[in-house]
């Protein structure tokens, strides 16, 4: 299982904020009717084997990575 999207309706300081975890599809969350639409991206390129999948969250200490 992969977590692609995510969609943060309010959690402390993030409101209303989507988050693609995946650059192999290209997610759009439309609010009004709350309904995402998961697309391939066919510019895609992988430089790693099929089997591994690597997502990070980046940032300097105090910007919030946690929350």
């Amino acid at each position: 299982m992969e977590l692609v999207y995510l969609w943060v309706e309010e959690y402390k300081n993030i409101k209303n904020q989507g988050f693609n975890f995946s650059p192999r599809f290209v997610c759009e969350f439309d609010e009004d009717t709350k309904e995402l639409t998961i697309t391939k991206n066919e510019n895609y390129v992988s430089i790693f084997p099929d089997n591994i999948n690597v997502t990070a969250i980046v940032g300097k200490n105090g910007s919030g990575k946690s929350s």
